[in-house]
């Protein structure tokens, strides 16, 4: 059974779930790789399409419509006298170098960029990450710069967003396995309360294929874009009974007399 199968039983089958404790250890790694690679597609969509457009958009807003302004030794500064704000193609742009807006004040639901009084701020899906101006060092950097530096990141954005989508990959794998490798320890428990035959080892198998139901869910959650409240612990909670569904499928120890 490949991996692909076992992605579709382990949908809806616990007892075909008990029966991949025994596989080796590294089926188990790549079906995990499997579902870290499931579980970034929608960022990833979502990444591809806020840059490539995001790029063009800044590119051609700095050259056009944004004041001229400076940053210098870690701080922005501007001809404008007032925070700046416009609307092009469903991003929101911001210039304030008088401290009145701060990442906090930001909307969080719209897609943004902002350069603040002390650092630069991008909003994508809610997504918040900003970037301190000191990462210049003592380098002044002039609106003709940002055009030149928007230039440069233009022509290599697909190198550059292959190593950022990457580099998110690797990161949410690590996270994976250190979800699945706590939750084995439950699954180990499960076992001890319930009187089951299994080890830590195939506890990690059996969680890795638990964990499909809650990744197919959220994924596609975020391909819809819709916001579901207290989302880690409704997934903790569905890996929780799959696991437990698929521990009682597994058959008692036997007691000697």
């Amino acid at each position: 059974m490949n991996v692909f199968q076992q992605l579709y039983k382990s949908i809806y089958s616990p007892k075909d779930i008990a029966k991949f404790r025994f596989q080796g250890i590294g089926k188990t790694i790549r079906f995990i790789f499997l579902l870290a690679l499931i579980s970034i597609l929608p960022v990833a969509v979502q990444f591809v399409s806020f840059t490539t457009n995001a790029l063009d958009t800044l590119r051609e807003s700095v050259e056009k419509e944004l004041p001229s302004f400076s940053i210098k030794n870690g701080s922005l500064s501007s001809e404008w006298t007032k925070p700046f704000t416009m609307e092009k193609d469903d991003i929101t742009i911001i210039l304030d170098d008088t401290g009145h807006v701060n990442e906090e004040d930001l909307d969080k639901n719209e897609n943004t960029i902002a350069f603040l009084q002390k650092e630069f701020v991008v909003i994508n899906q809610g997504n918040v990450q900003s970037s301190s101006y000191s990462m210049f060092g003592d380098t002044a950097l002039s609106k003709e710069g940002l055009l030149d530096l928007l230039d440069s990141l233009i022509d290599l954005k697909w190198i550059l967003i292959p190593v950022a989508l990457f580099i998110l990959y690797l990161f949410t794998s690590g996270m994976t396995f250190l979800k699945i490798t706590i939750f084995a320890l439950i699954g180990v428990t499960f076992a001890n309360v319930l009187k089951r035959n299994l080890q830590y080892r195939q506890s990690f198998r059996i969680t890795a294929y638990s964990a499909t139901v809650s990744t197919l869910f959220f994924t596609l959650m975020e391909l819809l874009q819709t916001k579901i409240p207290a989302a880690p612990i409704l997934d903790w909670f569905v890996i929780t009974i799959i696991l437990y569904l698929v521990v009682k499928e597994i058959p008692q120890r036997k007691i000697r007399h």
